[in-house]
């Protein structure tokens, strides 16, 4: 890099000598750097100190003072020590030249002067300053970014601290609440909510609440009665809202496979309940256990019902959201088997007839649903209808039939990585699992879980297929 690439230089001159201080400003001025003079060195130091030059040219032999003590002056001064120093001289003793560098100088030009080499040697100088100077302002901007982010990183630290803190209290509340609401379980058995429902007793539990059979005191009816779990995540109007929802999303259904909800209330004490008519039975978790498997009549004639009650569902504005085996239930009905959709509380009403209450409980950042069987479209933040369900309910024949879930999904997996793997993997095909299961069934399956929505059946298409090829394995 030469100095007419970086602009004029600054360059003082200190010599004794009129006419090398004529010949050296002509050489300079007329390769475009900008010239100060000193005759004697007291005074190139009172105008140097006021003033620096990016150079100096410094005279060895002068009256008064040495070129050898200015330089040692300037060089014990912190804002003239980093200047370069050239001496110039009549001498071209060696023992001269290495004084000169031990007192700070770093080249030396002999008289006469070549104006060639003496240009050549001022742009090696400057130069080096200048790259010099650069690379101490980018360590010193090095250091402020460096002191910066330690900053930072206190900060980050501290507010880590304050996390874990919140969490663990958080842990310690949620501890003491469900506390609390085991002693409350135990103790509602022969409660009476709002002079209607008596408690009975507890026949189940999950993250929502507990389950009681009661008796509608009214009717001499046995009930359900489900009672809102007060929990981290439970406690807040927009669990009150969802729990509603629950009864809301339910009332509007009048299927045969979907539970039947009676009432929803908040009793006196405080206590949010839901009625629904009481099962006896068990759910589809419970059959599925230990990676047992059905065969596809099984399967077609637990499925097929399931998939008819959505349909109405989704025909009604309703997204499940949550099929899962907790939440189909085998019912011992008075006349055989009858197989319930449970657990509308996550449901997502759609379309006409819903409030915006309604659609915005759930998009506050929090996923509700089990990602095992969640279909990638819920991950992803568009919109979604009730093909949502489909691909759940493929998820669970996938399951029936082979003995464990199409993909494995880590507790505690971020959305995102759970959003990752259930749109980029991809499922072992069914058939190299359990070879016996005949292609059509394969195909049932494949469209159910399709990544993209479009290229999915409705639900009322998909108990359509699956009982077909049911029917048509038993030939």
């Amino acid at each position: 890099m030469r100095v007419s690439d970086v602009g004029k230089g600054d360059i003082f001159l200190v010599d004794d000598n009129p006419n090398n201080l004529t010949l050296l400003y002509g050489i300079l001025k007329t390769a475009g750097y900008q010239v100060r003079v000193a005759s004697s060195g007291r005074r190139a130091l009172d105008t140097i100190g006021a003033y620096p030059p990016e150079l100096i040219m410094l005279d060895i032999q002068m009256p008064e003072m040495d070129g050898y003590e200015v330089c040692e002056q300037l060089k014990g001064t912190p804002e003239t020590s980093d200047i370069p120093v050239i001496f110039i001289s009549a001498l071209d003793d060696v023992f001269d030249k290495v004084r000169a560098f031990n007192v700070g100088g770093v080249d030396y030009v002999t008289k006469p002067f070549q104006a060639e080499e003496v240009l050549v040697r001022i742009e090696t100088q400057l130069n080096l300053f200048r790259m010099r100077r650069e690379l101490e302002r980018n360590q010193q901007l090095l250091e402020q970014e460096r002191q910066a982010l330690e900053v930072a990183n206190d900060e980050l630290s501290r507010r880590n601290e304050d996390l874990s803190r919140a969490n663990d209290e958080l842990l310690r509340a949620q501890a003491r609440t469900n506390l609390v609401f085991s002693a409350l379980s135990e103790a509602l058995p022969g409660t009476v909510l709002d002079d209607k429902y008596r408690l009975d007793e507890m026949i189940g539990s999950g993250g929502f609440g507990a389950v009681y059979r009661a008796m509608h005191l009214a009717l001499g009816r046995t009930v359900a009665v489900k009672v809102l779990r007060p929990s981290p995540g439970n406690d807040s109007p927009e669990a009150l809202s969802r729990f509603r929802q629950e009864a809301i999303s339910t009332t509007r259904l009048n299927h045969p496979n979907a539970v039947t909800v009676m009432d929803f209330g908040v009793s006196s004490a405080g206590i949010a309940y839901l009625v629904m008519e009481l099962l006896e039975g068990q759910t589809l978790k419970d059959v599925l256990v230990d990676g047992s498997t059905l065969p596809l009549e099984r399967c077609a004639s637990i499925l097929v019902p399931v998939a008819e009650a959505l349909a109405e569902a989704h025909e009604a504005g309703i997204v499940h959201r949550d099929i899962k085996p907790d939440n189909i239930f085998l019912h011992d009905g008075e006349h055989g088997e009858v197989v319930k959709v449970l657990d509308f509380g996550i449901a997502k009403l759609v379309g006409k007839g819903s409030d915006h209450e309604a659609q915005g409980i759930t998009e506050t950042g929090v996923i509700l649903g089990t990602p095992d069987y969640m279909s990638p479209e819920r991950l992803t933040g568009v919109l979604y209808d009730g093909r949502a369900d489909v691909y759940s309910v493929g998820v669970l024949l996938y399951r029936m039939l082979c003995g464990h879930l199409p993909f494995h999904i880590e507790k505690g997996a971020s959305p995102y990585a759970v959003a990752l793997k259930l749109m980029t993997a991809e499922p072992r095909p069914i058939r190299e699992v359990a070879p016996g299961i005949p292609e059509p069934v394969e195909r049932v399956v494949r469209r159910a879980m399709a990544k993209n929505p479009e290229n999915r059946p409705t639900a009322r298409e998909f108990a359509r297929e699956l009982a077909e090829v049911a029917t048509a394995s038993r030939s």
